[in-house]
């Protein structure tokens, strides 16, 4: 229980609310320049953009509790005209995409207690590497389904496709993108078997939230619509947003108490000795 209230206290200490705020704000500008490079790129190696959209945007959207309907008809309409954007338009979407990582990094600096921060420059190739190899976990179902035809052509009838179903895709992607971004975000070492239990905190929370906030939605819909009328989806949108941040930031926040910990305890019995020994 020690842990745990350490782990809350440096919640508060960082300021981690007002940290979410800025990453929720950045996240909201970077959603659709994220989405339209992740398409891209996938679409790029496995030649059909139709069904790589469809295995992305599935996967957006399986985080997002309301207005799914309009964030793929915006994101089809904004990908039949992407070929008008030009070099400088693609340039300003990796940009804007990358101010999300930017923010992250900021807010994970300050919880991995980083002694320097990245010039601008490289914490945007990080930023960049991060969607590329982020980008790469859509090709799963893909991978996948051909797995399952190689089985199935030497005799072997294994039903890959029925056991790694949409729920289960999501919590594999949630958690490796969190391992991914907690060990290489962070101008400071974070190792990679903490990061993984931070990684299966915060697809549990997004799990969790995911069912707390629909039904939150379905209790308080009338309320929100009576106070902000037609900006209500807007509005619950940005919530849901804070939230996750919030998550994400409680489950760094559980990476680095345990990392210190662990620290702790290996200078305390063999003064000296680095953290994985």
């Amino acid at each position: 229980m020690r842990i745990v209230g350490k782990i809350l206290k440096s919640f508060f200490d960082d300021d981690c609310f007002m940290l979410s705020a800025n990453i929720a704000f950045c996240a909201l500008l970077a959603l659709v320049p994220l989405t339209m490079i992740m398409v891209s790129i996938a679409g790029y190696f496995l030649g059909s953009s139709g069904e790589v959209f469809q295995q992305i945007v599935n996967g957006i959207i399986g985080v997002l509790p309301i207005g799914k309907e309009e964030f793929i008809a915006n994101m089809r309409q904004l990908m039949e005209q992407r070929s008008s954007l030009g070099i400088v338009g693609v340039v300003f979407l990796v940009f804007i995409a990358t101010i999300l990582v930017g923010s992250i990094e900021r807010a994970f600096d300050i919880i991995f207690r980083s002694v320097k921060r990245r010039n601008f420059f490289h914490s945007r190739l990080i930023g960049i590497a991060l969607i590329f190899w982020i980008t790469l976990l859509f090709f799963i179902p893909t991978m996948i389904r051909v797995l399952e035809g190689l089985l199935y052509r030497y005799g072997f009838d294994f039903p890959l496709d029925e056991i790694f179903t949409a729920d289960v895709f999501m919590f594999f992607v949630t958690f490796l993108s969190f391992v991914i971004g907690s060990v290489v975000i962070p101008n400071q070492k974070v190792y990679a078997r903490y990061a993984a239990i931070g990684g299966v905190v915060f697809a549990l929370g997004v799990f969790l939230a995911r069912i707390i906030f629909r039904w939150y939605i379905d209790i308080a819909i009338t309320r929100y619509n009576v106070i902000y009328g037609s900006f209500t989806a807007a509005i619950l949108f940005i919530v849901w947003t804070y939230y996750l941040a919030n998550v994400l930031l409680l489950s760094a926040e559980v990476v680095a108490q345990i990392q210190s910990w662990r620290r702790g305890n290996a200078e305390n019995t063999n003064p000296g000795a680095p953290i994985d020994e």
